[in-house]
């Protein structure tokens, strides 16, 4: 090799600088989190009707044996874990996220830990904790 500066052969497959690098993976697998890592989001939702507190998430691939439901200190804890494949893939792209992911919902006072149900359907996940009978709205009959 000549006095000549040896050619990057990267260079014909990156684009000039790594903030244009970093763009070109962002288009492919939205924007990167800490480190290029993508952050692992699972949507739920909680609401309250007259009877029950309710959580639901969304966990596709999550088999029932790999969700964790327990109840300590006043705190709902739902641990799930979207196993990866088995097999060896050679893709180009995978945007899906395996692995564990923790939920923490502190609950209310108003709340009967005791009658904490979970239900996991067409990879929604819903768990219901009756309130308390004291706690509910006593109707009056007036007389």
């Amino acid at each position: 090799m000549s006095n000549a500066v040896a050619k990057n052969r990267l260079r014909e497959f990156v684009p000039g600088s790594w903030g244009e690098f970093n763009s070109m993976i962002d288009q492919f697998f939205g924007p990167t989190g800490v480190r290029g890592v993508q952050p692992f989001y699972v949507p739920g939702s909680m609401w309250e009707d007259e009877n029950a507190l309710h959580v639901e998430l969304d966990v596709p691939g999550v088999a029932r044996e790999d969700v964790e439901l327990t109840f300590e200190k006043g705190a709902l804890k739902i641990v799930t874990d979207r196993k990866s494949p088995s097999e060896e893939r050679k893709g180009l792209i995978d945007q899906r996220r395996y692995g564990q992911l923790t939920h923490t919902v502190t609950l209310p006072d108003s709340v009967d830990p005791d009658s904490i149900t979970a239900e996991l359907d067409s990879g929604v996940l819903h768990v219901t904790v009756s309130k308390k009978p004291e706690t509910l709205p006593k109707r009056i009959e007036i007389k």
